[in-house]
């Protein structure tokens, strides 16, 4: 674990013993009365999903620079690894929260480890946003009153690759990483697939972590399959992509993914991918303020392409400092409360909001396409945006079962009462 500046106790003690607050000039005095709010950041910075990790990390710190330059209060990150593993994930969280008293929760790149912490963080009492688990069950049957999702969810993503797909293949074979992320996504492109007359060519479960690909590949070239369906993350598209293409089956069927990323793709012979298309959650070309924010993105990544990990990285930071300051306190209560039906900038050409009946950020949500070298508009952004789907349809109504789910559990749900923990009032 790291910190990216010193505890509450060292900064405010400081102060005081040097005795020199009322000599300081009054905006500096200020500055020094500003209460310290500490933000618990648990993300796969090692592991198999380290390469969305480390860029939600980079976003997370350039939303912090923005909230300490302006806010109300002074924030810092204390940051923990999780390495991709739940059992991993838990621990970190309990020590956060139980030893060094952060005031939220955020992060995650796995949905297998974020689901856990969710689960720990509705007992323990203190608001947990997940930045970029994409399980719908999040926010559907492992809903949990503190938990709130800034990324869009599987359904909302395969709601996007599906409607385009379908227009392009009808005979699908799925590779599917065996936890929650794939065959979540296995489940709702299936059903988009048969409701569009389409057929099943092949299904495959494969380990997370895997390197050799090679017998599903062989499996899938002895199929009828028009389509190849990636639905894994991490290291394991890489290697999979990277297989399909050494294989030749990029030359007889359209490759597709439910999660396409520049640093994912950075991984894996994308030129030969030129023209798959892939589940997407924001770039350059999403319209509103996203092209600015972009070129700030392009500029503080460092060892990875400028991605959407960034965006939700930056996202979720910048509306749990909002929320902070127009709740005026780090109350977790309170601060559920002032998340439900807050509606945000997203940098997209539709605004975002934190609907109550499930805890999802309801926003647009994109379908784009891997380009060729040539027709990049830099040469690590490998994607344009094909079609869009507004955030009410992505998301699909509250009365669909999986919100509804959620809706009747975080209904039911109590804030209880974190031990041993004082909220932060914010003036």
């Amino acid at each position: 674990m790291t910190s990216d500046a010193a505890s509450r106790r060292t900064f405010l003690g400081g102060a005081i013993a040097a005795g020199a607050a009322a000599s300081l000039p009054a905006a500096a005095c200020a500055q020094s009365l500003r209460p310290t709010i500490r933000l618990g950041y648990l993300d796969s910075l090692s592991g198999p999903f380290a390469v969305g990790g480390i860029p939600q990390l980079n976003g997370a710190r350039l939303a912090l620079e923005d909230a300490n330059r302006r806010g109300r209060a002074r924030y810092e990150l204390v940051v923990a690894d999780d390495t991709t593993k739940p059992a991993v994930g838990t621990t970190e969280a309990r020590r956060l929260v139980e030893n060094e008293k952060v005031d939220v929760l955020l992060g995650g790149a796995s949905s297998a480890v974020g689901n856990a912490v969710s689960a720990y963080a509705q007992n323990a009492g203190i608001l947990y946003v997940a930045v970029g688990t994409h399980d719908t069950a999040m926010t559907g049957a492992r809903a949990n009153r503190v938990c709130f999702r800034q990324t869009c969810s599987l359904a909302m993503l395969s709601t996007a690759l599906g409607a385009e797909l379908v227009r392009r293949a009808k005979r699908w074979y799925f590779l599917v990483a065996d936890y929650a992320f794939g065959t979540d996504a296995r489940d709702r492109l299936k059903t988009i697939l048969l409701a569009h007359g389409g057929t099943i060519a092949g299904i495959d479960l494969h380990p997370v972590g895997t390197s050799d690909f090679s017998s599903f590949m062989v499996k899938a070239r002895g199929t009828d399959a028009d389509a190849f369906l990636l639905l894994n993350g991490g290291t394991d598209t890489q290697n999979a992509a990277t297989a399909f293409v050494q294989f030749g089956l990029h030359k007889r069927m359209l490759a597709a993914g439910v999660t396409g990323e520049n640093e994912l793709a950075a991984g894996f012979p994308a030129e030969e991918l030129a023209g798959s298309l892939w589940g997407y959650v924001w770039g350059p070309d999403a319209g509103g303020r996203a092209a600015a924010l972009h070129k700030r993105f392009v500029a503080a990544a460092k060892g990875f392409p400028p991605n959407w990990r960034q965006y939700l990285g930056y996202m979720a930071v910048a509306n749990i400092v909002d929320r902070i300051e127009a709740a005026g306190t780090t109350d977790t209560d309170t601060l559920v409360r002032a998340f439900e039906n807050h509606r945000y900038d997203a940098a997209k050409a539709q605004p975002g909001y934190f609907r109550s009946c499930d805890h999802q950020a309801v926003q647009e949500t994109f379908c784009a396409e891997m380009l060729p070298r040539a027709k990049r508009r830099a040469p690590e952004e490998y994607f344009r945006i094909v079609s869009a789907n507004g955030g009410e349809f992505a998301a699909g109504p509250c009365s669909d079962a999986d919100s509804a789910k959620a809706a009747a559990i975080i209904g039911a749900q109590h804030v209880p009462t974190r031990d041993g923990y004082a909220p932060v009032a914010v003036r």
